[in-house]
């Protein structure tokens, strides 16, 4: 199975390498991985950085990379960009942002499922949060998305959800880049609204989401961009909101208790060629406890 992985980044080498490396160790028999990073025209020297990366990796079985280097209109501009450009041979598509990474083997479960599930059109899984110094937050479990719930709750993440190609490109879904800072909600709103054929794949965790303190989601530019967004919906969408986030965590606890809970997981470290295993000493599917892992 070939994969399509997008990558955007904007002076962010320190996790652009960490992030490459987890999508580059995903080749192995049955998957092939495209990784493409469009970069917008970085200072810090990713360009170079990724030059030397594709020169290096040019004949790697199973693994082709690429990269463009050139100023686009922000981070959702630049995964269009990206997807504009992907083979007309792929099977799966998905977006990986720079500071987060694939653990291992998550594309060949993907893979496998989708090969199991052929009527699927996108397959989610779980993903790990961790924080600046990939130290262990929580987990959060895949739920089925419903429109009534994701015209304002962003039930998806990009680390642990895959296209199945074809669909992918016939409906045409790409990112509205009006949005500075919750495009993501628009983008996972209008997929769910085209009533995809969705996978959930609970014991699969697929990556790992990181919260470095300078998340887009949590910016004044993204309140304002919340009030924009709530002020075109029904009144009663928006006022809905606090009930539906409550339910999608619900459901991610009741279906996390039938879960086999996470021990460790292993991730590129800064200067690092090789992944480092983290233990999970108290997994927990709440966001708002603090725990931390160790080596």
């Amino acid at each position: 199975m070939k994969f399509y992985i997008v990558t955007p980044t904007f002076n962010a080498l320190g996790w652009l390498q960490r992030c490459v490396r987890s999508v580059a160790d995903q080749a192995s028999e049955g998957v092939q991985v495209h990784h493409h990073v469009q970069d917008g025209a970085s200072k810090d020297g990713s360009a170079d950085w990724l030059r030397e990366w594709q020169a290096a990796h040019a004949n790697t079985p199973g693994y082709v990379f690429t990269f463009e280097s050139s100023k686009d209109a922000g981070m959702y501009d630049a995964i269009n960009l990206a997807w504009s450009k992907m083979p007309s041979d792929a099977d799966v598509t998905a977006h990986l942002n720079s500071d987060e990474q694939y653990l291992p083997g998550a594309l060949k479960g993907v893979a496998e499922a989708f090969l199991s599930h052929p009527e699927a059109d996108v397959a989610l899984g779980t993903y790990i949060i961790v924080d600046a110094e990939s130290r262990y937050i929580c987990h959060r479990r895949p739920i089925m998305p419903h429109k009534w719930t994701s015209c304002t709750v962003c039930e998806i993440i990009t680390c642990s959800c895959f296209h199945r190609a074809e669909p992918f490109v016939r409906h045409n879904i790409r990112f509205d880049t009006r949005w500075r800072a919750i495009a993501d909600v628009a983008f996972y709103r209008d997929l769910v609204n085209y009533s995809p054929r969705f996978l959930v794949l609970p014991e699969l965790i697929t990556g790992t989401f990181t919260v470095t303190g300078s998340n887009l989601a949590w910016t004044e530019t993204s309140r304002r961009e919340w009030a924009e967004l709530c002020s075109v919906l029904p009144w009663y969408v928006s006022k809905r909101h606090g009930f539906a986030y409550r339910w999608c965590n619900l459901k991610r606890r009741l279906r996390d208790f039938f879960c086999t809970s996470p021990r460790s997981y292993a991730l590129f470290m800064p200067g690092e060629e090789q992944r480092t295993s983290i233990s999970i000493k108290h997994p927990t599917p709440h966001w708002g406890c603090r725990v931390q892992g160790e080596s």
